[in-house]
C-alpha cells in the first residue's frame, strides 16, 4: 500500500476511503491528525492528492505503481465521475531517435510518442536524450520534452542541464533553505547537476537528504551509461503517473456522505466549496457541532443562496467538459425564482451579443436575442429557451449532472448529448455519437453513461415539457 499525502476540500472524505483501502497517510493537516485520531507521520509520501485548479476534483500524482492504486481505489469507489491518467509518465526520461528536423525544431521519436524538441541541432538518426517536461492526461494533448531532464526521488530530484538549487512552494523559511541549499553544494560541486528540493525535504535529517543525493547520482551515472550504448529510441528512466478525477455534483454527494461518517457535515458541503463558499459552510456545520439537525441546517443554507440569487445580481455559468476544460458561458441575471411541489426552478435571463447561429436549431442569432435559461436543482438538464422579442425561435436541451447552485454561479457537468426542438421540426438528438465516443475513451464512468442515456431517454419521450415561455 502506498503513503499518501492528501490536500484540499476532499481531504476528509478522502482520507477516510484511503485509510479503509489500507493506505497510510503521510504528513496530515492538524485537522485531519485530530478527526482521525493519527500521529504527525512527516515521512515523505509515495502519492499526493490534491484539488484541481478548479477544486472541481483532484490531480493523484506519485510513483507509478503506487500512484495507479490510488487512483483506481478513488475511482472504484466514488461513482459519477470524469476522469482521465497518463499514459506518459511526467518527467521520464527517455533516449529519443531524431525523426526530422526543420530549423531549430526537431520531430524526435521516443518509442512511446512522438513530438516536437526545440532548439534541436541534431541530424535526422541522431540520439537523444530527453525529459517529459509536460505530459498528456487527456487525449489531444502534446506532449512536451526537454533536454533538461531530471531524476525523481521523495526528497530531492537532480536536474540536468540547469546549475541551480530550487525550491518546493512548500519551503518558504529562508534559514531552512540556506541549509538545504549549503548541503547540495556540498555534495553536488563540479557535477554540472541542479537540484530541487520536494515538499518533502522540509522534513528529513541531513543524512538522509545526502543518502537520496548519493543515490541518484549513480542512477543518473546508470542512465548516462546506458544512452551511450543503447539505441534509440528507449525508455531510460521512469518519472510520475498523474491521473485527474472530476467530481460532478452526484459524485460529491457521495462524497458528503463518507465525510459524514466522520465529522458533521451538511448536504452540498463538497459542491459549496468549490464555488467559494468554504467559510459559511463552516459556519453551519458547527451548528450541528452544537445540537442543530443536518437536515435544518441543510435548508437554511439552501435559503441563503436562493435568497442570495434572488437580490437579482449577475450570475455566471460554468459549464464543465469531461476533458476538464471549464467554459464560462456568457453571465445572465435572476428573471425569477419559482417553488412549486416539485421543487425549485431559477430563470436566468442572457443576452445574446454575438452573431452566428444556434448550436442544432439552424435558426440565426442576432446581437440582442435573449436566452431565458432554465435551471432545476436535481434534475439532470439546462434548457436554453432563444428568443427575439415576443418570437420563439427554438430550445435546446443539455443533458447534464444536476446543476450546482451559489450565490452567484451556476455549475454543471456536460455529459454531451442535447436534444434541440425548434419551431415546426421534429425534436433532434444531438452528439450520441461524441457521448459514445468519450466513454469509449475512458472520460466518464460506466454510471454516469447510463446515466446520460436514461435522462436523454426520459427528455426524448417528450421535450417540448421542458421548455420555458416567458
Amino acid at each position: 500500500m502506498a503513503r499518501v499525502r492528501i490536500r484540499g476540500i476532499y481531504a476528509t472524505a478522502l482520507t477516510k476511503l484511503l485509510m479503509d483501502k489500507g493506505h497510510s497517510i503521510v504528513q496530515p493537516s492538524e485537522k485531519i491528525a485530530s478527526r482521525f485520531n493519527i500521529g504527525i507521520d512527516n515521512s515523505p509520501s509515495d502519492v499526493t492528492v490534491k484539488d484541481t485548479d478548479e477544486s472541481d476534483g483532484v490531480v493523484v500524482i506519485g510513483f507509478p505503481s503506487e500512484a495507479r492504486k490510488v487512483y483506481d481505489d478513488i475511482v472504484s469507489a466514488i461513482p459519477y465521475i470524469f476522469r482521465s491518467i497518463s499514459q506518459v509518465e511526467l518527467h521520464s526520461i527517455y533516449l529519443a531517435r531524431v525523426e526530422k528536423s526543420t530549423g531549430d525544431t526537431c520531430i524526435v521519436d521516443t518509442g512511446d510518442f512522438k513530438t516536437e524538441l526545440t532548439p534541436c541541432r541534431e541530424k535526422p538518426g541522431d540520439k537523444v536524450i530527453v525529459g517529459v517536461a509536460k505530459t498528456a492526461v487527456y487525449p489531444g494533448e502534446k506532449i512536451s520534452v526537454t533536454r533538461s531532464f531530471r531524476l525523481l526521488g521523495k526528497l530531492v530530484a537532480l536536474i540536468h542541464g540547469i546549475q541551480k538549487v530550487t525550491f518546493s512552494e512548500h519551503i518558504r523559511d529562508p534559514g531552512l533553505k540556506a541549509r538545504l541549499s549549503a548541503l547540495a553544494v556540498s555534495r553536488l560541486m563540479g557535477s554540472n547537476l541542479g537540484v530541487h528540493f520536494r515538499s518533502s525535504a522540509r522534513f528529513a535529517e541531513p543524512s538522509e537528504i545526502l543518502g537520496e543525493i548519493e543515490y541518484l547520482l549513480n542512477e543518473y551515472k546508470r542512465v548516462m551509461s546506458k544512452a551511450s550504448e543503447a539505441d534509440a529510441p528507449l525508455k531510460l528512466y521512469r518519472g510520475e503517473l498523474v491521473g485527474v478525477i472530476g467530481f460532478t455534483s452526484l459524485s460529491k454527494n457521495i462524497l458528503d456522505d463518507i465525510r459524514g461518517t466522520v465529522t458533521p457535515t451538511i448536504r452540498g458541503h463538497h459542491s459549496l466549496r468549490s464555488m467559494g463558499l468554504g467559510d459559511i459552510v463552516e459556519a453551519m456545520e458547527h451548528c450541528i457541532v452544537n445540537g442543530c439537525s443536518r437536515d435544518s441546517v441543510s435548508r437554511c443554507i439552501w435559503e441563503y443562496v436562493l435568497a442570495r440569487l434572488a437580490e437579482g445580481g449577475v450570475i455566471h455559468i460554468r459549464h464543465v467538459k469531461p476533458t476538464g476544460e471549464a467554459l464560462d458561458l456568457t453571465p445572465g441575471r435572476i428573471h425569477r425564482i419559482e417553488r412549486s411541489v416539485e421543487g425549485v426552478r431559477v430563470i436566468i435571463k442572457r443576452v445574446i451579443s454575438s452573431s452566428g447561429l444556434y448550436d442544432g436549431l439552424g435558426v440565426e442569432k442576432k446581437p440582442g436575442d435573449l436566452d431565458y435559461m432554465v435551471v432545476e436543482p436535481g434534475k439532470p438538464y439546462i434548457v436554453h429557451n432563444y428568443y427575439r422579442d415576443a418570437t420563439w425561435l427554438g430550445s435546446y436541451i443539455n443533458v447534464n449532472t444536476p446543476p450546482e447552485l451559489s450565490v452567484n454561479i451556476v455549475k454543471y457537468h456536460d455529459l454531451l448529448v442535447d436534444v434541440a426542438v425548434a419551431p415546426g421540426r421534429e425534436p433532434v438528438v444531438l452528439d450520441r455519437d461524441e457521448l459514445e465516443k468519450t466513454f469509449s475513451a475512458g472520460l466518464i464512468d460506466p454510471q454516469l453513461y447510463e446515466y446520460a442515456l436514461k435522462t436523454l431517454d426520459e427528455i426524448a419521450r417528450d421535450p417540448t415539457r421542458y421548455l420555458y415561455n416567458p
